[in-house]
């Protein structure tokens, strides 16, 4: 005849099991983690480009840096060149 203790032990032995293998398959499931992952990466990659793009500074620079580049093409090019007739890779003038 079974008594009342071994029936609980019985049934606290089989919750335990069924909440080890809870706990395993929610282990093993990685399907949301690439989710949050994503997350993360876009939360890290908005705050970078606001940070740069906030005050305007990086357009300042580059329009600084195009204008310095504009003004030295122009110089070179109205300072002209003594020309040339072209060449190959083998250093003969064609």
């Amino acid at each position: 005849m079974i008594n009342s203790r071994e029936i609980e032990v019985n049934m606290l032995l089989n919750i335990n099991s069924k909440l080890r293998n809870i706990r395993n398959k929610f282990k093993s499931d990685k399907r949301g983690v690439t989710a949050v992952e994503y997350a993360i990466i876009a939360v890290a990659m908005s705050s970078i480009i606001l940070f740069v793009f906030k005050d305007g500074t990086l357009k300042t620079t580059l329009n600084d840096a195009m204008g310095k580049i504009s003004t030295s093409m122009d110089s070179a090019n109205s300072a002209g060149g003594s020309g040339s007739k072209g060449g190959t890779a083998d250093g003969k003038q064609g």
